[in-house]
């Protein structure tokens, strides 16, 4: 069970100094230290973090802000260190998953993704309706310039249901919905 530190400063003019300490008072096994804006989702040094941590393991910052400056990824880090049975431990906020108090704010942290999750959805379908009363037209827009057209050749030739759809731009099954739904027959040359 390998316990690893991560260290992070936005700009080479910052210093590791107080963060290193934390970790070494601490008894970090291995630290990795990054120089990148903590909004970036994809940092080099994270990532390989990430990639290092096994089951049990337990990873070590020295505050949240650390990790991440947006509650998102902040969220979505947390949640998959829980979904892989990785301890977590932020010094200065006094959070040790390997705790009771810590596992709760897990569930606490865990809850509010759940909410925010919740929310944009509820948004987002408040949107769609609001775009249907106003008379938008949702979804793809309709090929009606291709079906017609597809038709007339389904009618007027002896091309294949596929060559049609092929020559067309539409799937195979899109035609034969369009046959059906207008009850067409083919003429026989």
């Amino acid at each position: 069970m390998a316990i690893i530190g991560y260290m992070r400063v936005s700009t080479h003019q910052q210093k590791f100094d107080s963060q290193q300490k934390a970790l070494e008072k601490y008894g970090v096994d291995l630290i990795y230290k990054e120089c990148e804006s903590g909004r970036k989702t994809s940092r080099s040094e994270l990532n390989k973090v990430l990639t290092l941590l096994q089951p049990g393991d337990t990873l070590v910052i020295f505050k949240l802000d650390r990790l991440s400056r947006g509650t998102k990824q902040l969220l979505n880090l947390l949640e998959e260190f829980d979904r892989r049975n990785i301890h977590f431990v932020s010094i200065q906020n006094n959070i040790d998953t390997t705790t009771p108090m810590g596992r709760f704010f897990f569930t606490v942290m865990g809850a509010f993704a759940e909410m925010e999750a919740e929310l944009i959805r509820e948004r987002v379908i408040a949107g769609l309706e609001a775009a249907r009363e106003n008379g938008k037209q949702l979804g793809r827009p309709p090929r009606t310039k291709e079906v017609k057209k597809a038709l007339e050749l389904y009618t007027g030739s002896n091309l294949s249901v596929p060559e049609i759809a092929k020559k067309c731009n539409l799937s195979v099954p899109t035609v034969y919905n369009h046959i059906k739904k207008h009850n067409l027959l083919r003429k026989v040359h």
